[in-house]
């Protein structure tokens, strides 16, 4: 029988680690968990089949040494760096809102796996995320860059210019409508329309315009034009599993509301 050739050594040796006639895993370090938003697909103990999908999906995104996302019912945030090869991600802090047993249950088992030190093996739009041991604690597929056209949201929170995000005033609505290249929306009381442009995750947003109606009721007309303030100085925008956040260049967020229409 023939001996192999070196050539063929070679490539079965390439094969065996996982290099050979596809992509290569990044080296760890930044590249491999910076960019994308990471999509959960597999988390250590619990059934694929449990993880929710579409705009409630849980994910991360890792950012100039800050993670944050969506785990299930509230937005979380904490910090992240590189020490010799591990990634090592600190507590998680986020929001506070309650949801059903099981979106809890969720966010309990995601807070607790994700904060720890890792190994990332990154191949294209997968990332895990394994033991000292090589066992995968998390598993994440990259989502496709989001666009901002056809979205529609129900704003939550916004900022009153005196550094809080509040909730809006009992019985009001404040929503907004992006199209292209126009925002559309209602700020309480009054419609309102405004030019805007993106890059990437970078929003510029133009002067607003509003109709003119004067509604009662105890700080409405404050809160709108908090409101329009809030949205005239976004500078950044992002999604975070089903809310849509949005910033000023100071990192202060500005808005943040549900993610629908998309």
């Amino acid at each position: 029988m023939t001996k192999p050739t070196t050539r063929v050594l070679l490539a079965t040796a390439l094969l065996a680690a996982g290099v050979c006639c596809g992509a290569q895993p990044l080296p760890a370090g930044p590249a491999s968990v910076e960019g994308p938003t990471w999509r959960l697909t597999g988390l250590r103990g619990v059934d694929a089949a449990a993880l929710p999908s579409g705009a409630r999906s849980v994910t991360a995104r890792f950012k100039d040494g800050r993670i944050d996302g969506f785990s299930g019912c509230n937005r979380y945030f904490g910090s992240y760096a590189f020490q010799q090869g591990q990634l090592v991600i600190g507590r998680l802090a986020g929001s506070m809102m309650a949801c059903d047993p099981a979106s809890m249950a969720l966010e309990t088992a995601v807070h607790r796996a994700l904060a720890g030190t890792f190994r990332p093996v990154r191949t294209d739009d997968r990332l895990s995320l394994q033991s000292d041991h090589g066992v995968a604690v998390l598993a994440f597929k990259a989502e496709p860059a989001p666009a901002l056209v056809g979205l529609r949201s129900n704003i939550t929170g916004f900022n009153n210019g005196r550094q809080a995000v509040v909730s809006p005033l009992a019985g009001t609505t404040l929503t907004l409508a992006f199209g292209d290249g126009v925002v559309k929306g209602f700020g309480g009381c009054n419609s309102l329309r405004a030019r805007y442009s993106v890059n990437g995750d970078q929003i510029a947003v133009g002067t607003v315009a509003t109709t003119r109606r004067t509604c009662p009721g105890e700080g409405v007309m404050q809160q709108e034009r908090e409101f329009v303030a809030a949205l005239r100085s976004t500078t950044t925008w992002a999604f975070s599993g089903a809310f849509l956040d949005m910033h000023r260049p100071d990192g202060e967020r500005t808005l943040i509301g549900s993610r629908e229409g998309e």
